[in-house]
């Protein structure tokens, strides 16, 4: 079928769109991946200083004193054991523990997030990082 000469005119725009498809498909793939490390470092951060609540506790303080007091060098120490445990190991930029007071722990996590399709555009970075901050406070009852 002829219009005026106009004959597969239409066919020229394929390859455009599919370029634009693959282009926004990419983005969509590595912004869900950015999405998915913050979601992981979030959790790391709040499973950390849920532990970290408990298993710093300074077991001389209590038994002589009877208050339930975290000891800053063991939360440090169990919290970077334990992320070397988990899964974002390899992942993992940085990792912050700090006790607030005497039965609050903070933890901050960053992840680096290396980017899939983002790498080929000119002009884009290689990855980012994402920062998650936790708290836990330990209640003795």
């Amino acid at each position: 079928m002829r219009l005026n000469g106009r004959r597969g005119s239409a066919l020229m725009l394929v390859p455009a769109g599919f370029l634009v498809m693959l282009l926004l498909g990419s983005i969509a793939f590595d912004l869900s991946l950015l999405f998915l490390r913050q979601r992981q470092a979030s959790s790391l951060a709040a499973d950390l200083a849920n532990d970290l609540a408990t298993l710093a506790l300074d077991e001389d303080h209590l038994r002589a004193s009877g208050e339930y007091v975290l000891d800053p060098e063991a939360a440090a120490a169990i919290g970077r054991d334990l992320a070397l445990r988990s899964d974002l190991s390899d992942r993992l930029a940085d990792l912050e523990v700090a006790v607030v007071d005497e039965a609050e722990v903070q933890v901050t996590a960053t992840v680096r997030v290396e980017y899939v399709f983002a790498k080929a555009i000119p002009g884009a970075g290689e990855g980012t990082e994402v920062t998650a901050t936790a708290t836990a406070r330990a209640v003795a009852g």
